[in-house]
């Protein structure tokens, strides 16, 4: 198999768990870029699978992020790909920062032809392609959901503000659902928001607009099961357009991290052990497709 991006398999020894993986190649704009790639147990070309694609913090490398989420668990359990980019300048053009939002390095693009790249080598179901990520990948999440509505059925945020300049350029082709996870005690992006950046909340009610969700949410308590000095509501907005969601998990006292994940550095603050970040992505995803959000009369 000839593929446009060259693969080497690894091995990824996460706590208590052994994952087979692939670091890719990928040229972009004149760059050799990298990617991780993570198959399902039982992968066959014979079956058509969903695709996740996470997104790094600031700063960060792919392989830590696919170590601290432990998302390729949930991948084997649930039967799902799982891709993490890594940034060839550090971060994401999420409209965070110094950089251009217009003229600046061209994220979306990217993802654009990292999507060909994995379509045409491997069995992916294109109507259920998602993308999460953490902090700065978090919130590139809504530039994807802003401008690549029509290639991805779902996003997630974890501890990731949507900026001004997204909401500025924002015209998604469909309501798209929506995921965000945030910590109140964030002090990196800070939950009450900050400059250039919506606080959760408002990111949240903005979406809930945006997908013309009718309904007051509703509020579940998630069972405080450990003592990690965090509690967690689900915020669930149900009624939206064509079918799609906006959920919000409010963490009290939760800091700058992606719950129930691997050790992080105590600086970011408390990790919520009630429940797992990864297992709660994947639930809200599994449920939409590329159809979510298309109304009949623009099918036709």
């Amino acid at each position: 198999m000839k593929l446009q991006s060259l693969c080497l398999l690894f091995i990824a020894i996460h706590i208590g768990y052994m994952a087979s993986a692939q670091k890719c190649t990928l040229e972009f704009d004149s760059v050799a870029t990298t990617y991780i790639l993570h198959l399902p147990k039982g992968y066959t070309k014979t079956k058509r699978y969903p695709l996740v694609v996470n997104y790094h913090g600031l700063g960060s490398e792919a392989m830590k992020h696919q170590h601290y989420c432990q998302m390729d668990k949930v991948a084997d359990k649930e039967g799902f790909i799982a891709v993490y980019p890594q940034s060839s300048h550090q971060g994401w053009n999420a409209g965070l920062g110094f950089r251009s939002y217009i003229n600046g390095p061209d994220d979306i693009a990217y993802l654009k032809k990292l999507l060909d790249t994995l379509e045409a080598a491997f069995s992916i179901d294109k109507t259920r392609i998602y993308t999460t990520g953490v902090s700065l990948g978090g919130s590139f999440n809504y530039r994807i959901a802003c401008e690549m509505s029509d290639r991805i059925a779902a996003i997630a945020s974890v501890s990731g503000l949507m900026s001004d300049s997204t909401l500025i350029y924002c015209n998604p082709e469909r309501s798209i659902p929506i995921l965000h996870i945030h910590g109140t005690k964030d002090h990196i992006m800070k939950y009450t928001g900050m400059k250039q950046a919506f606080g959760a909340e408002e990111v949240v009610k903005l979406w809930a607009l945006k997908d013309q969700c009718e309904n007051k949410p509703d509020t579940i308590y998630i069972p405080n099961r450990f003592k990690d000095h965090t509690t967690t509501m689900l915020i669930k907005y149900t009624n939206c357009a064509n079918g799609s969601e906006v959920w919000f998990y409010k963490i009290e006292n939760g800091g700058h991290t992606w719950p129930g994940a691997a050790k992080a550095f105590k600086l970011m603050g408390r990790k919520s052990k009630d429940f797992n970040g990864s297992q709660a992505i994947w639930d809200f995803f599994e449920q939409f497709t590329l159809k979510t959000g298309v109304s009949v009369q623009s099918r036709n």
